[in-house]
């Protein structure tokens, strides 16, 4: 009995880590094929319903086996970052240009969220040093990203949008009335939404400083700063719409982290 004890938990954990890493390394570029090529926008959307599906069964079968969660998803997070660095400036596997490497950057954010999520739901024990690492691990790629999509070089080039409306949100329509156009309308409209979703649990996360209100002040200030750098040095796509998006995200996410706090985290110390 206790020999098919183990087999059944080296099973599920089995199960966690080929799930994820099939996840974190979904891409849509134009230099791979497969699963991974790029095969039309519909199917992107595709990638994303399958890594929450498959991603939420590996969690939940694993929700007694926190402990390896919490060992294996922060180690892995850490190497999947130094790969990701190394393929942005080197090998270029996820994509030739900086739109088809957003779309990893989107399939990996949204890999993490799923197991914190699911995590949250189904974990009965060890989940404070779940959610303290899990969260840790991921701040130095999400602080690459943060740099690589909003960070440009001044004198770059340069598109102002400040009529609410008519930036992302037109290209949304656009790309809802044929979504075989270009891909650039949905990351752009989408990926302005996910970006800011990890920003509440990073921050608390870090440091205990963080409060609920402290966290409610820098998601609704980073936008305006992220637009205001590139207004100021005229650099990126300034859109009014982008604003919207990147607080949209960022409250949504804030809701679910007030309601764990709430529920979790109200009397304890979390970092």
């Amino acid at each position: 009995m206790v020999r098919m004890n183990n087999y059944k938990e080296f099973g599920e954990k089995l199960i966690f880590i080929v799930f994820y890493l099939f996840s974190m390394f979904s891409m849509h570029s134009d230099n791979l094929g497969s699963y991974w090529g790029n095969n039309g926008t519909p199917y992107m959307f595709f990638r994303f319903f399958l890594i929450i599906l498959i991603m939420s069964f590996a969690t939940i079968i694993n929700r007694k086996n926190v402990e390896f969660i919490t060992r294996f998803v922060p180690s892995s997070m850490l190497i999947i970052t130094a790969l990701m660095i190394f393929d942005y400036y080197v090998t270029e596997f996820s994509g030739s240009q900086f739109l088809y490497r957003v779309w990893w950057i989107a399939y990996i954010i949204v890999t993490q969220m799923t197991v914190f999520i699911t995590g949250t739901f189904v974990l009965k024990s060890g989940y404070d040093e779940l959610y303290t690492k899990l969260w840790r691990a991921f701040t130095p790629l999400y602080l690459f990203v943060f740099v690589i999509c909003f960070v440009r070089h001044p004198g770059s080039s340069y598109i102002i949008n400040t009529e609410l409306g008519k930036g992302n949100f037109n290209m949304l329509l656009s790309f809802l009335k044929d979504v075989h156009i270009s891909f650039e309308a949905p990351l752009m409209f989408f990926g302005n939404i996910v970006i800011f979703t990890p920003l509440p649990f990073i921050l608390s996360a870090v440091s205990k400083k963080f409060t609920p209100p402290a966290i409610m002040i820098i998601g609704f200030l980073t936008p305006f700063i992220v637009e205001g750098y590139q207004l100021i040095f005229k650099c990126g796509q300034v859109d009014i719409d982008d604003i919207v998006l990147n607080f949209g995200g960022f409250l949504i996410s804030y809701i679910i982290y007030a309601l764990i706090y709430k529920h979790k985290f109200s009397n304890k110390d979390t970092a």
